[in-house]
């Protein structure tokens, strides 16, 4: 049986090492990506759209044939944008810690603040604050310093690009409710920053599930989130 190509897009100040345990598990043929101004890459955009063509420029030059993208965090609300936008290049989508929902003006004033931060005092404090904050506090202190570590390869400008597509991107919950495409949304049960109505607005026709782990459940807990992705695989195979 032919493997269906899956495209995995990593989180904010994150790269394709969030998903080193993962990738090996999934029964699929794997492309993660690695999202501009991260993990040493020039900045990169300034709006969702431009992310999104982005991917999909790198889908072409990879010769992908209508994949699954399964993007965490930030690199959801990338995926939600080319359901919208670019909906026939492809075969099915999926949240992984993530949301359709936009930003609350709460939450923009706070980005506003990370990117101010950022300038005056560079990658390493914002980052030592960031990541710790999207773990539970009980998570494995291994896997927090980890992340940081791939935190600290971003620029400042890597970061102040995504913080202003991420702030201003749209909703897209009526996206995923109206799409014909098949979706999976991943949550986690001790996510510090999400709960469980907000991860799954517009899933409604769509495959729910939830981890007993934090905003960063492909690093805790790997092995349930492969069993879950390659059982909604199965499920979609003939889509």
């Amino acid at each position: 049986m032919t493997l269906r190509q899956v495209v995995l897009l990593h989180g904010l100040c994150g790269s394709p090492d969030y998903f080193e345990e993962l990738i090996p598990l999934m029964d699929a043929d794997v492309y993660a990506l690695t999202l501009p101004g991260h993990a040493g890459t020039e900045a990169g955009p300034e709006t969702m759209d431009q992310f999104a063509d982005w991917v999909l420029s790198e889908m072409r030059l990879r010769d992908l044939k209508r994949p699954i993208v399964l993007g965490h965090s930030f690199g959801g609300y990338i995926t939600t944008n080319l359901v919208r936008r670019h909906p026939d290049a492809l075969s099915g989508f999926g949240l992984i810690h993530s949301t359709a929902a936009a930003d609350p003006e709460t939450a923009k004033v706070k980005r506003n603040e990370a990117i101010e931060r950022v300038m005056e005092e560079g990658v390493h404090p914002f980052i030592d604050t960031m990541i710790p904050g999207v773990f539970a506090a009980d998570s494995d202190t291994a896997l927090i310093e980890r992340a940081k570590q791939i935190g600290y390869e971003m620029s400042k400008e890597g970061i102040i690009s995504a913080q202003m597509a991420i702030r201003d991107r749209a909703d897209e919950t009526e996206t995923v409710r109206s799409t014909k495409l098949p979706g999976l949304f991943l949550y986690g049960s001790s996510d510090p920053n999400m709960d469980a109505e907000r991860a799954f607005l517009g899933a409604d026709r769509h495959t729910k599930q939830t981890v007993p782990a934090s905003h960063m459940g492909m690093m805790e807990q790997p092995e349930r989130e492969a069993q879950l992705i390659n059982d909604w695989l199965k499920e979609v195979q003939d889509v």
